[in-house]
């Protein structure tokens, strides 16, 4: 492929994508407040966009073609993972997070807690996991510039500066307008790449491979690990996503509840059968090409498709990647300066001053990101890390504000310290735990719930005694 059909096409469709950014900025974000919640003005088909565009860049489509590649068919399941957690959020939490109406999560637990360092730990934690995302989805640019045989590293960088300049410009509602514009072009760039690899014989060439021992035995059946990775992913994704700012703000930034319900579904149904595309190019990539990392989504486009739809696809993939880190950015945003800034320390803050920090932190969190990029290899595992992270240190302290009324502020605080603190030993090899995807998570649950009973009681027999 001719690289310089690559850099005409990523060139325009940049600049088309920040032209859909200034334009939704100029319409629902003209100031702070509409800029993190789109005017909540969100339909079914922004919803779509934003739900499916969070996945089908990176995760979705550059580490499922690297999965495919590892393990064959087994590489289907983070997509269907991902489908799945959208179709569990519409029929538990959506209606309740509507209900309560906060654009920031934090604002869920100050409600239900009488101090706010519950807030705090929970903020703290979250933007500690919204920027190991973004660094997770840069390495996406990572991984072209690899596959164009170019420095890795300096593609990381151009990538960061692009979204940096993309998110200064854009608010959500670009960020969600141009994820409808990535969708369409990515599903149906999957859809034509599978084509043709099947009308050049991919089947074939994979059958033959695990025939002659090219290719593992295992790589056609979609259960040769067994069913426990599955779990070990389902779990994580999904109280991470359940307890998740950017889930909170597509929710409230929605006309109504019936929209996200009905963006979650449809969302759910799109993805079920495109997770089956990635894992089968990977598959081809592996055996055809011998291509078996994070650039192996690449470098099939730019082999199996004319050279200007490979470029399209790519340039879509990549924007499909800026549109998912402007909405984490925004999402860190969003409780930095909305929640903490604004809401804990200056309440009279200046529309002026909120713009100037919306660019700095927007800048600090690229910044990061990138660092993140450049010292990680796994997609899927550093995205599943960072599910499990946050699930470990919010979805307990979190649910307790939608159904839980004994939950208190102590079993909160209790619950996010031994979730984080266990995590971090884990990752570090202090303590490694069995199972780490889903312990650190179990056991702030149990803390969560031991803690609040515990001082209950106490704060029930504290009152008692103070009436008598």
């Amino acid at each position: 492929m001719n690289n310089t059909i690559l850099i005409i096409v990523l060139a325009v469709y940049f600049l088309a994508m920040v032209g859909i950014g200034w334009v939704g900025k100029k319409k629902y974000g003209n100031n702070f407040d509409n800029s993190i919640s789109a005017g909540r003005n969100v339909g079914v088909m922004l919803f779509i966009g934003a739900a499916v565009g969070t996945h089908i860049g990176n995760g979705f489509v550059v580490g499922g073609t690297a999965g495919g590649a590892a393990a064959g068919l087994g590489g289907i399941w983070y997509g269907i993972v991902c489908a799945l957690t959208y179709f569990i959020l519409a029929i538990t939490v959506n209606k309740r997070i509507f209900e309560k109406g906060y654009i920031s999560l934090p604002e869920f637990l100050e409600e239900k807690y009488s101090s706010k360092l519950p807030s705090l730990i929970f903020s703290f934690t979250t933007v500690i996991g919204l920027i190991g995302n973004i660094g997770v989805q840069i390495m996406a640019g990572k991984a072209l510039f690899m596959a164009l045989g170019l420095n890795g590293n300096l593609g990381a960088v151009i990538i960061t500066l692009v979204v940096f300049a993309y998110s200064a410009l854009s608010g959500l509602w670009g960020a969600y307008a141009t994820s409808v514009v990535q969708v369409v072009i990515i599903i149906a760039g999957l859809v034509g790449t599978t084509i043709a690899l099947l009308a050049n014989g991919g089947v074939a060439a994979i059958t033959a491979a695990v025939a002659s021992g090219a290719a593992p035995a295992e790589y056609l059946d979609p259960f040769a690990g067994g069913v426990k990775p599955i779990f070990m992913m389902l779990i994580p994704i999904t109280l991470a996503l359940i307890a998740d700012q950017g889930t909170v703000q597509r929710i409230n930034s929605s006309r109504s509840a019936s929209v996200a319900f009905k963006g979650f579904m449809l969302s759910f149904l799109i993805m079920i059968p495109v997770a089956f595309m990635p894992a089968f190019i990977g598959m081809y990539g592996a055996t055809v090409l011998n291509a078996n990392d994070n650039s192996t989504f690449f470098a099939v486009a730019m082999h199996a498709l004319n050279p200007w739809l490979a470029a399209v696809l790519i340039a879509a993939v990549i924007a499909a990647i800026m549109s998912t880190i402007d909405s984490l950015v925004v999402a860190i945003t969003t409780i930095s300066l909305h929640n903490i800034y604004r809401g804990m320390i200056n309440p009279k803050v200046s529309e002026k001053t909120l713009s100037i920090a919306d660019k700095v932190v927007t800048g600090i969190v690229c910044l990061v990101g990138l660092l993140v990029a450049i010292s990680f290899t796994n997609i899927i595992g550093l995205l599943v890390g960072m599910c499990a992270f946050i699930a470990a240190c919010c979805f307990a302290p979190f649910m307790g504000t939608l159904y839980w009324k004994r939950g208190t502020t102590q079993g909160a605080v209790a619950s996010s310290i031994v979730g984080f603190v266990l995590v971090i030993l884990n990752w570090t090899k202090v303590l490694p735990l069995p199972y780490e995807e889903i312990t650190p998570i179990v056991v702030s649950v149990i803390t969560y719930i031991v803690v609040s009973l515990v001082t209950k009681e106490a704060d029930i027999a504290k009152a008692k005694s103070a009436a008598s």
